[in-house]
């Protein structure tokens, strides 16, 4: 009877390791996550991210291309606009 006590407690022990070793996991993620949206963005990355919008309102206007595609295009350059105002402001937008 003893053993299957100890064996129990042994299964036990080893449940709350695996989900405190998850539980770390999960919050070193958030602690990386937090670190990297946290840190301010250069101008290099504002000229970048510029440039990518820019080039993809070019494609979004591309007359070899078909007009489902066109559109779909669009919509993903509003969102990246959308994304770049949030992130610098509306008036670096321009």
């Amino acid at each position: 009877m003893d053993m299957r006590v100890a064996a129990v407690r042994r299964d036990k022990l080893k449940f709350h390791l695996v989900m405190l070793g998850c539980a770390g996991f999960v919050v070193l993620a958030l602690a990386s996550l937090v670190y990297v949206c946290s840190r301010p963005q250069t101008a290099d990355v504002q000229a970048s991210e510029r440039a990518a919008i820019n080039q993809c309102l070019q494609r979004s206007r591309a007359p070899e291309r078909t007009e489902i595609y066109r559109r779909a295009q669009a919509d993903s350059c509003a969102e990246m606009l959308e994304q770049y105002e949030h992130k610098f402001g509306a008036d670096d937008a321009s």
